[in-house]
């Protein structure tokens, strides 16, 4: 039996990649050429994007909120 967290990722994976190449085959190729085959790191891959899509949000709030407390 699969952790939840693994099966989480697997979800993911296999979402983005169906989402992302509107066919099957392609959503295959994509799956063996970039992600060795495995649902789960192309699920890993999407988490991290969306972590460091998020990490340069509240980095770019911290840099506003510190420029807006030193120009006024």
């Amino acid at each position: 039996m699969r952790s939840l967290s693994e099966a989480i990722l697997l979800g993911m994976g296999r979402l983005h990649l169906y989402l992302r190449y509107k066919g099957e085959e392609e959503a295959r190729q994509a799956l063996q050429r970039k992600y060795e085959g495995q649902y789960r790191n192309a699920g890993l891959v999407l988490l991290f994007d969306i972590l460091m899509a998020l990490a340069v949000v509240v980095a770019v709030a911290i840099l506003a909120g510190m420029l807006y407390l030193v120009t006024s």
